[in-house]
């Protein structure tokens, strides 16, 4: 179908590239989250610094910010986690409606076998296989005792 600003995208593509988004989304997470764990070992730095030259108003000031810095660093973990978790999700969508196209691939296959097995005609078939085995299974029983009386004449002449 097209549109004004071109095709409709499939649900398949629009599950890729919602998940390319999550992926992004992650990485930047991870990108924010180690500037602010780098940003609180300065901070633990220098409010050891501060302590050591008497400073006690910045380090409380400094104290505050650390513990602001950890909070933030605690819920970009969790927005991670959480933005993981859908991608799972996404993830679990996309191989169910991989499973489901499978599925009804087998389905049409199985009914056209079906439609096309006639099952008068295979007891009939059957029929005459099972016939045609027992008359071969006769002829070799009748082989093999016209063989073994024609051996067993010769064994015979050979024990005198």
């Amino acid at each position: 179908m097209d549109f004004l600003f071109g095709r409709r995208k499939t649900p398949e593509e629009m599950l890729r590239q919602n998940q390319r988004a999550l992926t992004r989304a992650m990485r930047e997470l991870d990108r924010e989250r180690q500037k602010l764990e780098q940003q609180e070992k300065k901070i633990i730095a220098d409010i050891k610094k501060m302590a050591k030259q008497g400073q006690m108003d910045a380090v409380k000031i400094m104290a505050k910010d650390l513990v602001r810095t950890r909070r933030y660093v605690k819920k970009f973990i969790l927005m991670r986690a959480n933005i993981q978790a859908v991608s799972l999700k996404i993830q679990t969508l996309k191989s169910n409606n991989s499973m489901a196209q499978a599925m009804k691939g087998v389905t049409k296959a199985m009914a056209t076998m079906n439609r096309q097995l006639k099952l008068p005609q295979i007891q009939k078939i059957m029929m005459e296989f099972e016939k045609q085995s027992e008359i071969m299974d006769m002829k070799e029983e009748m082989m093999n005792d016209a063989i073994d009386d024609a051996m067993g004449d010769e064994d015979d002449e050979e024990e005198t």
